[in-house]
């Protein structure tokens, strides 16, 4: 089978929609013919074969945010490349739309599957001008939401608000993110530990885009309230590390928070020697790093999103919040640091429950959904 997939970035870029889009693109490339189309970001090659995927960068005209971008050669690439299949991965770009209807217009048997992983632009509240956008904008993305034969949702509960959004209620399926087999045979945390001094410590822990929503300033503004013997680490970058750096230092909070970053080595260093993993976002479809750090044996206090609730049973996998509620997420964290017991009961249980999610065979089910 020929399968093409489009999303705005790939690898190396990360992030949950990318690396949902490289691993199945990678487990699929095994037995199929995979290309990628992606925009150009960065000194990358604008054609390479990676892991057996022909991955096809196209360099941006212009980007405005992130939904508004244009880049020609994407449109060329697609059209002249024979497909079985072409998949999406998110919604609202109208470039993308539009390369979309045009390969169908000349490929009437092809079929179309798209990943929305989660609704378009979907925080509470934007700018002026992307308010604007977005109210022009979303009933032309309705319209073309309609032409997909299959629509995958990565939580059981996403189908009422896609139907909102124009998806036909009788092509949803439920197809979740995943986590890499191998995750379980990484890291010697024995360095990282010493270098850090964490050996009697209890580390809460944070992986991923360090962005506003989040939320990871509230894990910030309780640890005062918590043991001094906490640490919490926070993995990754973007724009909001200066802003929560600056806050660390006004609560004197220095010795207690250490940020992080760099290759995966050491962001899987963190989760193994991470006791509690932290996910305090203002929204999330799924949330692929708590799969990561249920992997690695975190009880994990997550806020109540669709991810969060889909993946978390109190006291099962660990505890939920509401966001910005300071006083639940102090009294769930504080539960966990004091009692060790429950936190070994929990590690078992998600180490357990991680396995269920694994990209090899989410792939197998994914080629069933593209034969059906």
């Amino acid at each position: 089978m020929r399968i093409g997939f489009i999303s705005t970035y790939f690898y190396p870029v990360k992030g949950g929609a990318e690396n949902n889009c490289f691993y199945l693109a990678k487990e699929l490339s095994k037995n199929n013919e995979v290309y990628v189309f992606t925009s150009h970001k960065g000194d990358l090659k604008s054609y390479e074969i990676v892991d057996n995927i022909h991955v096809h960068r196209s360099r941006q005209f212009f980007r405005f945010g992130y939904y508004l971008a244009f880049y020609p050669s994407m449109l060329f690439n697609i059209m002249k490349t024979d497909l079985d299949v072409l998949h999406v991965h998110s919604y609202g770009f109208l470039w993308h739309d539009l390369i979309v209807l045009f390969k169908k217009l000349f490929n009437k048997k092809l079929k179309l599957v798209i990943t929305p992983h989660g609704p378009f632009m979907a925080l509470d509240s934007y700018p002026l001008h992307a308010r604007i956008f977005k109210r022009l904008v979303k009933p032309v993305v309705k319209l073309t939401n309609s032409i997909y034969d299959k629509v995958l949702q990565v939580n059981p509960s996403q189908k009422s608000w896609l139907v909102d959004e124009g998806f036909k209620a009788d092509s949803i399926v439920y197809l979740p993110n995943g986590i890499p087999k191998n995750i379980f045979n990484k890291a010697d945390n024995s360095k990282f530990v010493k270098e850090y001094d964490l050996k009697n410590k209890i580390i809460i822990s944070y992986v991923g885009r360090i962005q506003e929503y989040k939320g990871l300033d509230q894990v910030i503004k309780v640890l005062p309230k918590l043991s001094k013997n906490v640490l919490f680490i926070i993995f990754g970058k973007g724009e909001d590390k200066e802003r929560l750096e600056s806050l660390v230092k006004v609560l004197n909070l220095n010795d207690r928070v250490l940020f992080s970053g760099g290759s995966d080595e050491i962001k899987y260093n963190v989760l193994k020697s991470s006791h509690i993993y932290a996910f305090p976002s203002k929204w999330e479809a799924f949330g692929i790093t708590i799969l990561e750090a249920m992997a690695f044996g975190n009880s994990i206090v997550s806020s109540k999103t669709e991810g969060g609730k889909f993946l978390i049973k109190d006291n099962i996998n660990g505890f939920l919040f509401d966001f910005n509620n300071l006083e639940q997420l102090e009294n769930k964290l504080t539960l966990l640091i004091n009692n060790k017991s429950l936190r070994n009961k929990i590690s078992k249980n998600n180490i357990k429950k991680s396995k269920e999610f694994l990209w090899e065979n989410i792939a197998k089910d994914l080629l069933e959904i593209y034969q059906s």
